[in-house]
């Protein structure tokens, strides 16, 4: 089924089906507002929203949360600030996060071998 991912600022995703995109499929309270970006994969099933509450948070196509990346303080400063563009690698599991404070950071998804 083709689908159309659409974020609101309020903090809201909508799945819609291109083929009746007036009434969402489903929708998933990705953060309480604040919502300043969103970045889906090409090829995996996956997405990442970004909050200018220094939030990123990782759901699969389904809706459901897969990850969280925080604001934390330690010895070495800052890890993320305020999310302000997410982008992610066309072929592997990497999330570059820029934010507003002209901080780049890129994610690495776990990968597993047998």
């Amino acid at each position: 089924m083709p689908h159309i991912i659409s974020a609101s600022s309020s903090g809201e995703i909508a799945f819609l089906d291109a083929r009746n995109p007036g009434q969402p499929i489903r929708r998933v309270e990705a953060h309480k507002g604040h919502l300043t970006a969103l970045s889906v994969h090409r090829h995996l099933p996956v997405m990442a929203t970004g909050s200018s509450k220094q939030l990123i948070r990782v759901f699969n196509m389904s809706g459901d949360l897969l990850s969280v990346v925080r604001y934390h303080n330690s010895f070495l400063g800052q890890r993320i600030g305020p999310v302000s563009a997410l982008h992610f690698h066309p072929y592997k599991p990497l999330l570059a996060a820029g934010a507003t404070d002209s901080i780049v950071s890129i994610y690495a998804g776990e990968t597993h071998r047998s």
